[in-house]
């Protein structure tokens, strides 16, 4: 999967009108890009300044679920602004919202900036710009301030990519789970010395392991454990965990940006959660606060 930020300005395409009025899919402007986008992609959809300087930000993720192609004017809606008849000339990728801001409740301009690795790429800085691709420490950061700062809307009409933290593969997690408990008397330090290991310099047991066809890293879980000293980690947690056959505290391991969505096994995106918290920040009202609280604990 690559990482895409697509501009737009309201003198264009009424973007902000549009995700307010319940659109869901785009076909996007795509030139200089077009030989890069494949389906599966994920897009940022930024708006420039314009004249709109108040909605200047980030107002929506999508997926790319048709390939750059040219259009016929009919195919081309009424949030389209201007010549119509110019941009048959260019391609147009066609992207499906995952995730969108509510009104007003964009990725501001301001919080970006807050962040040295995004600073002065493309049009971040305000510079005028075009479609660009982003490297995949930049998608992490910009995917992480969209969790903390915008008020995230998830399209559940969308069709879901597989996410491991909601799908069964009952033998694999077993696998995960015995392989993280061999590793449960390591330091940090050793740990995260593994966790640095190619494949080749790793012992059978110290393989990383597919689970819904995501490859976990069992060191990783043994990481996120021992650094949280076996306890839940949403704030306050009053649930008494239960001892494991090795003796230690029961806590499940917790993808704070789901691997499905773009989220990296890594030290940094994950948590420790009791069940309980641990099915409430996948279905319960106070998701969002629980993943906003956690991304602060690992910021």
């Amino acid at each position: 999967m690559r990482n895409f930020v697509f501009l737009n300005l309201p003198e264009s395409f009424r973007l902000v009108e549009a995700l307010a009025e319940g659109k869901r899919e785009f076909w996007w402007r795509t030139t200089r890009l077009k030989n890069e986008i494949e389906i599966g992609d994920r897009v940022f959809m930024w708006q420039g300044k314009g004249k709109e300087e108040q909605f200047r930000g980030v107002h929506a993720i999508a997926e790319v679920v048709e390939k750059p192609r040219k259009l016929d004017l009919a195919e081309f809606d009424g949030y389209w602004v201007g010549d119509k008849s110019k941009a048959t000339n260019d391609d147009h990728t066609l992207i499906k919202i995952l995730e969108y801001a509510r009104h007003k409740g964009h990725l501001r301009q301001g919080d970006i900036h807050n962040v040295p690795l995004l600073l002065r790429r493309g049009v971040f800085d305000g510079a005028q710009g075009v479609n660009f691709r982003l490297s995949e420490a930049e998608a992490e950061e910009l995917y992480t301030i969209w969790r903390l700062h915008a008020e995230v809307v998830e399209n559940y009409d969308a069709p879901a990519p597989p996410d491991s933290e909601s799908r069964h593969d009952e033998n694999a997690r077993g696998m995960l789970e015995q392989a993280a408990d061999s590793l449960a008397n390591r330091t940090l330090e050793e740990l995260a010395a593994l966790i640095k290991k190619s494949r080749h310099d790793r012992s059978p047991l110290q393989q990383k392991i597919t689970v819904a066809g995501i490859p976990r890293d069992p060191a990783i879980v043994a990481y996120a454990r021992r650094r949280a000293g076996y306890k839940c980690e949403v704030d306050n947690c009053a649930v008494v965990p239960f001892e494991t056959a090795n003796g230690l505290p029961f806590v499940e391991v917790h993808h704070i940006l789901p691997l499905g969505k773009g989220g990296r096994d890594s030290v940094q995106n994950v948590a420790c959660l009791c069940p309980a918290h641990h099915r409430e920040v996948h279905h319960g009202k106070h998701m969002k606060a629980i993943t906003n609280s956690l991304i602060q604990k690992r910021v």
